[in-house]
């Protein structure tokens, strides 16, 4: 561990150096990677080793994890191969068969290893010698041939000569053992009988493959390690105008699980090797056990915030209680999408696509949701004009009720018969809004018909004297109570008492059981609609229907 922390002081001290090189001379040497010194190296310290390099050093760290991912890529695709050419030789019906299937695994396997692990030191001494030149006073000696820089093309991946590439000793390894191996059999075999392998083969086999198997796992893992350090190095080479497409295509093609179903042993060791695997099962089970962590504490918080935000609006800003629970949810709900967000990147989703479709679909969403819009709108006037708050009975839009909740969309609206009703703001805002208990105290208003023959001043009285005798009417202003309008049926008197507005419906009812109890007792009636027919005759022409019979 001290000694990754020496290599990372260092490799940041050569890429300050390089940088000032850079500066004073542009006409520098090629530049030659530097991060792929230890393949194994912290994603965290990577990431301080490439935030201060620059686009064109990017490009060479780039193409040098590549060259590893792709290498990786190579060394678990042919141990595919292997794992299918032991299973061939174990479906062989002799000997020569399956020794030959096999021959051709071992061969295939060894060659792709060779020449990924030839690619890793050839990547290892070039950054090596980059820290040798970066940390020397004076460069090593022109002439001496193993100080020479060796090659690079034009993605700062290192070429050898013909000779050393790594494809081209890989086809003639392969051709040469598979050639010679044919040569072998077809000398040393003998006479062979058709039928089953022998069961020394059947368990070379799988033995093979059981390694082989093994093997995958292993460099499933190296595969997933390489690609986070790829991707780091990406990231920083895109935020500094680089194109990363090609890569991150390339890295998300070589990744994930794959698994032969058609082969039980292959499947059954696949999914316990990834269930087992730091890079696999265990790397997915700490993401999701930080996910749920992350979203536990987010709900939290949020519900701590918004209570607090609550308690200070309540006390020291003189807000309606609508906004203040409008404000505390939306603060929850920030709350909530950030954690939310962050719990996605534990889950390592990448949430940049998701905010780039969010952004590109705004438009597209504000002009479909305008009627939502205009709603906000009207939310947002409500709230600062305060008509009405919570608790309130309130008409508007065309109903009655207690306001229950109201968000910048809609208000929630409970009726007197429990009816929960919700009514967008723009219908609110853009009608008559009666706030019925906006105010503590509210006049009770009531009509009383008695006959033409009745005595209205009697009546009056008994009026006067239940309005006063009631417990919750106020003496101050004192009930009124006086002869209103002589209709067509009736004498109409009218009853004006004040009453808390909380009390307004039951001094209501009381005052006009006990008028019509009292009514009864003092024998004043109370009228039906009535309406009185005059009909008027004349006497008739007696000489009318002599004529009509003349006629």
């Amino acid at each position: 561990m001290f000694s990754r922390i020496l290599m990372t002081a260092a490799l940041l001290l050569v890429s300050a150096e390089r940088g000032l090189a850079a500066q004073d001379a542009p006409e520098a040497a090629v530049l030659q990677p530097v991060t792929t010194l230890d393949p194994e190296v912290p994603r965290e310290q990577l990431r301080l080793m490439v935030r201060p390099l620059t686009k064109s050093e990017l490009e060479v760290e780039a193409a040098a994890w590549f060259e590893l991912l792709r290498g990786k890529a190579r060394q678990i695709a042919a141990a595919r191969l292997g794992v299918a050419k032991t299973n061939e030789a174990l479906a062989a019906n002799d000997d020569q068969a399956a020794q030959a299937s096999l021959k051709t695994a071992e061969t295939v396997t060894q060659s792709v290893d060779s020449a990924a692990t030839a690619t890793e030191q050839q990547l290892i001494e070039a950054a090596t010698k980059q820290l040798e030149d970066g940390n020397s006073a004076e460069n090593a000696d022109a002439d001496d041939p193993a100080s020479e820089p060796s090659e690079e093309n034009d993605s700062g991946v290192i070429e050898g000569s013909e000779d050393d590439d790594p494809d081209r000793k890989e086809s003639d390894e392969a051709t040469d053992s598979t050639a010679a191996n044919e040569s072998a059999e077809g000398s040393d075999a003998g006479p062979t009988t058709e039928g089953t392998p022998s069961s020394q083969v059947i368990d070379s086999a799988t033995a093979m493959k059981k390694e082989l198997l093994v093997g995958v796992n292993e460099l499933q893992d190296q595969r997933t390690a390489l690609r986070d350090r790829l991707n780091i190095v990406l990231d920083s080479l895109e935020t500094k105008g680089g194109e990363v497409q090609e890569f991150r295509q390339y890295a998300v093609a070589v990744s994930g699980l794959d698994i032969d179903t058609s082969d039980a042993s292959s499947l059954w060791a696949g999914l316990i090797g990834w269930l087992s695997s730091q890079e696999g099962g265990q790397r997915m089970a700490w993401n999701l056990l930080k996910f749920a962590i992350i979203l536990m504490a987010t709900y939290a918080i949020g519900k701590v915030l918004a209570g607090v935000v609550n308690w200070l609006l309540e006390r020291k800003v003189n807000l309606p209680k609508l906004a203040e629970n409008l404000i505390s949810r939306t603060i929850k709900n920030v709350v909530w999408l950030i954690g939310f967000v962050i719990a996605l990147a534990a889950l390592e989703v990448d949430v940049t696509p998701i905010a780039a479709a969010i952004g590109a679909t705004g438009l597209v969403v504000g002009l479909a949701l305008q009627g939502t819009l205009s709603n906000f709108a009207s939310g947002l006037m409500i709230l600062i004009n305060r008509p009405f708050d919570v608790g309130n009975v309130v008409s508007a839009g065309g109903i009655t009720g207690t306001i229950d909740e109201m968000n910048l969309v809609s208000t929630k609206f409970r009726t007197f018969d429990n009816q929960t009703i919700y009514i967008p703001n723009n219908e609110i805002w853009d009608n008559v809004i009666t706030n019925i208990t906006a105010n503590p105290k509210r006049r009770v208003d009531l009509e009383f018909s008695i006959g033409y023959d009745d005595d209205f001043e009697q009546a009056e009285q008994l009026i006067r004297d239940v309005a006063r005798s009631h417990a919750l009417v106020y003496s101050d202003p004192e009930p009124e109570v006086v002869m209103h309008e002589l209709a067509d049926s009736s004498v109409n008197i009218i009853c004006r008492s004040w009453a808390d507005t909380a009390n307004w419906w039951q001094v209501k009812t009381d005052i006009v059981r006990e008028v019509k109890r009292r009514f009864d007792a003092a024998g004043i009636t109370i009228p039906y609609p009535q309406q009185d027919v005059h009909i008027h005759q004349t006497p008739s022409d007696a000489k009318e229907p002599a004529a009509i019979g003349n006629a």
